[in-house]
């Protein structure tokens, strides 16, 4: 599943300048998924994220920390196989962590176009094989944003290294756009892709609804739903995510 990218890109769609002294966010939440991704079985997912971003000037850097409970694991959070075999009951622990660097290279006040580029590494931490694919991954992608009055259009496009395994390295994208309601209130659709990662799997495929809310100077709520289309993706989903900025 992808709904990382997609929270990520939505988030991004609100930005208007990058930080200039220097600032933290935490963000944590629940996400929860379901779907049998082209097995007899369903899985189900529930995923914890505990992430921590640090904003100064252009750059960005991020780490998320992931928390899972897994019933008949067949992928796991970024819909990648998972590598174990026998996941058929239920798994709970850390998943692999993701630490990200990303710049700035347009800041939104030229014409309010924002562009951002990135890099990801996902480490192989996950606590056993049913929550994560042992493999030490590689992305880069590029976030662009533009601002049409109250209405924001985003998009991402990326590619990713699987590192040292069976499965090809596929180019993803998200698609979105995102309405502000009020000063503090966003709505938006997003609609996320990845290739397939071997002949016989799908490409990734789903639609994103979400509302994002800003509750105080610090406080940052948002909601969302998430529909799959294909057999990589999930069935349904949805999640609650909480920001909080020092």
């Amino acid at each position: 599943m992808t709904r990382t990218r997609t929270v990520l890109a939505a988030l991004l769609a609100t930005l208007t300048l990058p930080a200039a002294a220097g600032d933290l966010t935490f963000t944590t939440g629940l996400d929860y998924s379901n779907g049998k991704y082209g097995t007899n079985k369903n899985s189900e997912t529930w995923y914890v994220p505990i992430v921590a971003k640090y904003e100064t000037g252009p750059v960005t850097l991020k780490m998320t920390v992931p928390y899972l409970h897994i019933t008949n694991a067949v992928v796991g959070p970024d819909g990648e196989p998972v590598a174990g075999s026998g996941c058929g009951g239920t798994e709970s622990g850390m998943g692999d962590i993701t630490a990200s660097a990303g710049y700035t290279l347009l800041d939104g006040t030229q014409n309010g176009l924002l562009v951002e580029a990135i890099g990801k590494v996902k480490m192989p931490t996950a606590e056993n094989s049913c929550l994560g694919n042992n493999k030490t991954d590689y992305a880069v992608q590029f976030d662009v944003a533009k601002a049409f009055g109250a209405t924001t259009g985003f998009a991402t496009l990326g590619w990713k290294n699987m590192g040292n395994s069976n499965l090809d390295d596929p180019f993803y994208a998200t698609l979105g756009v995102s309405y502000k309601l009020s000063p503090t209130t966003s709505l938006g659709l997003a609609y996320d892709w990845r290739d397939r990662l071997s002949s016989d799997r799908d490409p990734i495929s789903e639609m994103t609804v979400f509302s994002s809310h800003k509750l105080t100077d610090v406080w940052k709520l948002q909601i969302y739903a998430v529909k799959g289309f294909s057999d990589s993706s999930p069935e349904w989903g949805g999640g609650v995510m909480v920001s909080r900025k020092y």
